[in-house]
């Protein structure tokens, strides 16, 4: 029996590889993920999304019902999937538009409405524009195209532009007195300052971050995190520069807070 933890690994970068659009990377993970753990529902769902076989992902669809057989996500994706090979066993029909023109012959599909030359059967489960695969947003109940999927984001972001302009008044200084600490007092530390600066890095950027967060009143921003990562790296920057004169030592410190610093505050205001 495969272990659990690897394959629920193997099934999240899965489904992130094809969040991203790496549906090739996507397909492999998620067949790794069905072979090591074919009792796993969410793993035959995501291959299903994944597979360009109409017969392939019907299969899936199949395996996951036989596992769970109330799954409304596997329901509905096979019934798609059914409905589409009924429709390619069919003949085209053909339809007359009028006598000077040639005849158009329908395939039964429509064209995504993001990639008008493509040409799908998908549709999302909430405003029913045609979508492929390409555009087309897996949720817990179903796909979902860009701008649904961007209208239910906002629903979670309070904030407003004021908030950006507290962010940056609030990050900017804040920054530039714990790059200028940072780079000052580890410089002391020989040997053990990169084995310092590695835990003391983040936790001053997470001071920042909280910092802006109390600031803007714990609203969400859909850029706030990005406001805050670019004055922490300006703020970091006149730093940058004058390591340069020390050569490539005089650059670590500096640059260890920027790469540091600027990945902990986008986890944290994420």
């Amino acid at each position: 029996m495969a272990d659990t933890n690897t394959t629920q690994d193997l099934l999240q970068q899965g489904l992130t590889a094809a969040r991203v659009g790496d549906v090739e990377d996507a397909r492999r993970l998620l067949t790794r993920a069905t072979q090591e753990h074919p009792n796993s529902v969410a793993a035959w769902l995501g291959l299903a999304g994944v597979v360009d076989s109409l017969e392939y992902k019907q299969r899936c669809f199949t395996k996951a019902l036989e596992l769970e057989p109330d799954n409304a996500q596997a329901q509905a994706g096979l019934r798609l999937v059914e409905e589409k090979l009924a429709a390619k066993q069919q003949p085209p029909q053909i339809v007359h538009t009028s006598s000077a023109e040639e005849p158009v012959i329908s395939t039964g599909l429509d064209f995504c409405h993001y990639h008008p030359d493509v040409e799908t059967g998908l549709r999302c489960n909430k405003c029913g524009k045609p979508i492929c695969p390409k555009c087309a947003v897996r949720t817990p109940v179903g796909f979902r195209c860009p701008e649904c999927i961007r209208d239910l984001e906002e629903k979670f972001y309070t904030g407003g532009n004021m908030d950006y302009l507290i962010a940056a008044v609030i990050a900017f200084p804040l920054s530039l007195i714990g790059a200028g600490l940072f780079t000052t007092i580890l410089s002391g530390f020989g040997f053990f300052t990169l084995i310092i600066g590695f835990f003391v890095a983040p936790f001053v950027a997470g001071l920042i971050a909280e910092a802006v967060r109390w600031g803007v009143g714990k609203r969400r921003s859909r850029y706030l995190r990005h406001v805050v990562v670019a004055a922490l790296l300006i703020a970091t920057a006149p730093f940058l520069l004058l390591g340069l004169g020390s050569g490539l030592f005089g650059l670590i410190l500096p640059g260890m807070f920027a790469f540091l610093g600027a990945g902990t505050i986008s986890a944290r205001l994420r």
